[in-house]
């Protein structure tokens, strides 16, 4: 009985989109039955947060892995954060976009697969990636002394492997078929809702309080460092020696509180909806299912714009990034033009080659006719002449008679 009621919403349910895709056949491609945002603003929208977040992050790792003054431990973990950003633009957001729209239903579950699972591994991974730069930058601050010999750039790689490996063993979890707690399946990837309170406790709060105790003890370092440099004006050559590593260490502790604050902003909102539509369903209104699908969009296009915002927070902070920036657009500006260039002159030749070829043509085949009249091959011309020969011979002839 339970199956033919599941059967008979399915129905009723691919009915009512087939009717919609009906009443809009002139246009191709058509809205889910259950959407009712503006699809406009959104694609344009996403469509420039994901052509941004991919430009902006492949100059972020490009710069990180050619500038020799990006190479410290620090910005292993930025290069990680990038490679996440990376694939929300070129994966999470075009899916995501895609997924607005209705077509064949084996494609809809394609779609909606790789879109959850992207959106998941790249919000674990960037959270994960932020928690090891955090702890990098509590030992930079207090250990200074023995930071070189504690944070290497193996132990850092290590590190941020195992977060990845994590991400990805949490975002494959729901591919498995577990109890699904939704009738209607839309996808293969189904979270569910232990997994999703497991994930939100380990991978969301978890980083977090992690993130929030480094930062909050980095932020009374610094508060008792400046007191006591104000305090100790005596001592002004110390203070001038120490000041350029200290002033960099602050800097890029503050670049990195920025790019956190960024992340906070934009993905606490998600995960709080989220946590709360699995955990108290009870705790939405009847009235708020009819606006359920925008508000599902303003929180995803909302933490997609972490990854969007963070190559700017870089280019915006660091003098290291932004040269690197214009190295790169520099050499491919050069290689631009260089590929033009000898794509004009190889038209330039073509076309020379052609008008020599026209102008020395019949020049080369009279000196071909010529070269084969000597071989003897244009035999019609040769025989002629002997017919000539024989006339002049008979009037010879006559002319003796």
């Amino acid at each position: 009985m339970l199956k033919r009621n599941g059967d008979t919403q399915k129905d009723q349910h691919r009915a009512d989109n087939l009717k919609m895709n009906n009443s809009s056949m002139s246009t191709g491609v058509h809205m889910h039955i259950n959407e009712r945002l503006p699809v406009t603003p959104v694609v344009v929208t996403l469509s420039f947060l994901s052509l941004g977040t991919v430009l902006g992050n492949s100059l972020v790792f490009t710069a990180i892995l050619i500038k020799p003054a990006l190479h410290s431990v620090t910005y292993l973990s930025v290069f990680s954060l990038a490679i996440a950003d990376f694939l929300v633009g070129i994966l999470a957001m075009p899916s995501y976009i895609l997924k607005k729209f209705s077509m064949a239903e084996s494609v809809d579950i394609i779609i909606c697969d790789v879109f959850r699972f992207s959106y998941f591994l790249t919000g674990y991974a960037s959270i994960l990636s932020l928690s090891v730069i955090s702890v990098e930058r509590l030992l930079a601050v207090k250990w200074p002394l023995r930071y070189a010999t504690v944070v290497t750039h193996e132990r850092v790689i290590t590190g941020l492997l195992l977060t990845w490996f994590d991400a990805i063993v949490i975002s494959l979890l729901p591919f498995v078929p577990w109890e699904s707690d939704s009738p209607n399946k839309e996808c293969n990837y189904e979270p569910t809702r232990w997994w999703s309170i497991m994930v939100i406790v380990t991978n969301v709060i978890l980083p977090f309080v992690i993130i929030t105790t480094c930062y909050s003890y980095l932020y009374l370092t610094a508060r008792s460092h400046i007191k006591k440099i104000l305090s100790d004006r005596k001592s002004l050559g110390d203070t001038e020696t120490r000041r350029p590593r200290q002033t960099n260490e602050r800097k890029a502790s503050t670049t990195i509180l920025i790019v956190i604050g960024v992340f906070v902003a934009t993905w606490f909102p998600s995960c709080l909806y989220y946590f709360l539509l699995k955990t108290c369903p009870q705790c939405f209104s009847d009235s708020f299912r009819s606006k359920q699908s925008i508000l599902n969009a303003f929180v995803k296009i909302l933490t997609f714009t972490s990854s969007f915002a963070n190559p700017v927070i870089y280019c915006w902070r660091s003098r290291h990034f932004r040269r690197a920036f214009l190295e790169i657009l520099a050499r491919l500006s050069r290689k631009f033009s260089t590929l033009q260039r000898k794509d004009s002159n190889s038209t330039e030749v073509g076309r020379y080659r052609r008008n020599t070829i026209t102008s020395i043509g019949k020049t080369e085949a009279c000196n071909v006719f010529v070269s084969q009249m000597d071989e003897g091959k244009y035999i019609p011309i040769t025989l002629s002449k002997p017919k000539t020969d024989s006339r002049r011979d008979h009037e010879v002839k006559d002319e003796q008679l």
